[in-house]
């Protein structure tokens, strides 16, 4: 791995060469796309990494949002039951209060409210290998507890997608109403194990995220929008999960 490192690396030199680069697009999530662009990758399997076997993930120099790093639905989980979720604990959307919408940020180390008028949690179970998703009505009573994870899905949704992780930084401006960017920071990461996500996922460092909202444009207005359920991490978490690879000495710091 450390040869496709030194060849992004080499890249990354080269399009920090340029300076502010206008976005292929304007808006937040040019940030990445415009990097992928200059590197010459037009597709993008979300499921696999980006690069040679790296996935890339591009941040503001001042951005607060966690780090999103991979995409899992429940385990044997079809839309239809994610639909149920919506309608059994969703609530109305903000925009059109004839449709519901559901935004799930569940810990594993605290239960926690989303909506009016319920609590989730994720249950680390290491017997039967799964994490679960908890629902607790106000009184905190536990009321549902069948949606899941295993452990074997996680493990090879990390391995797949995050084996190895660069994280590229940037400084972005308006000019004439448009998004440029300024690549300027790169750093290479190799990662530990599955039981370090586990043990970030219990300590709370981990989370999970799941958007289920409507789709507002004219032709699908009204239908269903799966924005993602993800597992999350903060930027200052990152190095608990990962090492820090040195391109000069070859070594996992």
């Amino acid at each position: 791995m450390h040869n496709a490192f030194v060849k992004l690396n080499k890249e990354f030199e080269r399009i920090k060469q340029k300076g502010y680069i206008k976005g292929i697009y304007n808006s937040p999530s040019s940030i990445g796309r415009t990097f992928e662009q200059e590197l010459g990758i037009i597709g993008n399997n979300k499921s696999l990494p980006d690069y040679y076997g790296i996935e890339l993930k591009t941040r503001k120099s001042n951005a607060k949002s966690l780090i999103n790093l991979f995409n899992a639905f429940p385990d044997g989980r079809e839309k239809n039951e994610l639909l149920r979720l919506r309608d059994t604990y969703g609530y109305p959307y903000k925009k059109d209060r004839k449709y519901k919408c559901l935004y799930i940020e569940a810990y594993a180390n605290k239960v926690n409210k989303c909506g009016i008028k319920y609590y989730f949690k994720l249950d680390i179970d290491t017997k039967n290998e799964r994490i679960y998703l908890s629902i607790y009505n106000n009184n905190k009573e536990l009321i549902e507890k069948k949606i899941f994870w295993s452990f074997s899905y996680l493990k090879r949704k990390l391995k797949n997608k995050l084996s190895f992780l660069t994280l590229i930084h940037s400084n972005n401006k308006i000019i004439n109403g448009w998004g440029y960017h300024e690549y300027y920071d790169i750093k290479f990461y190799v990662l530990k194990n599955f039981r370090k996500f586990l043990k970030l996922l219990e300590d709370g460092k981990i989370k999970m995220y799941l958007e289920i909202n409507v789709r507002q444009d004219k032709v699908h207005y009204g239908q269903v929008h799966y924005n993602g359920c993800s597992f999350q991490i903060n930027e200052s978490n990152i190095e608990e999960l990962f090492y820090k690879y040195d391109l000069d000495t070859k070594k996992l710091l």
